[in-house]
């Protein structure tokens, strides 16, 4: 089974349990996406395609100019829309690598908790209210449940 350390509002949630708050299961993999989608692409030097381009980043060497502050047309909200389904579909391949060295590696087991695992990208939106744009996504977790995502990026 796997965990994380609970963020809550950008920082570590230190009311948990006799210390830090953890997070498992959907609460873990909810928090992830989110993580994966407001982390600036290449920031992180040892996993350079970890995060997304949505607030920058750099991209094979080539840096990439945050979509924040902008003026967001038609073109560049499916723009927008691609670079989160690339995120997601990176995320569930990532996690289909985990899976695949657990099984070969723990004799047909995972470390995976009960709805933890992408198991599909049921629908991505993205609206504009003013200069922010809103990215909803629903995604199918491995128990069954839907879980919906909604992050503003903007001002």
């Amino acid at each position: 089974m796997s965990w994380s350390f609970a963020i809550k509002n950008g920082d570590l949630n230190p009311f948990g349990p006799g210390g830090y708050a953890t997070v498992t299961g959907t609460q873990k993999l909810l928090q992830d996406l989110r993580i994966w989608l407001l982390t600036p692409r290449g920031s992180d030097p040892l996993h350079l395609d970890y995060g997304s381009t949505l607030d920058g980043g750099t991209v094979d060497g080539t840096i990439v100019e945050s979509n924040i502050g902008t003026i967001i047309d038609k073109t560049r909200l499916l723009a927008l829309e691609s670079e989160v389904r690339r995120v997601l579909f990176a995320y569930q391949q990532q996690q289909m690598d985990r899976l695949y060295r657990d099984q070969t590696e723990l004799d047909g087991k995972n470390t995976f908790a009960p709805g933890e695992i992408l198991y599909s990208v049921e629908n991505v939106q993205l609206s504009q209210i003013g200069d922010v744009v809103v990215i909803a996504v629903s995604i199918r977790a491995s128990d069954g449940n839907l879980l919906n995502i909604s992050t503003p990026i903007g001002a």
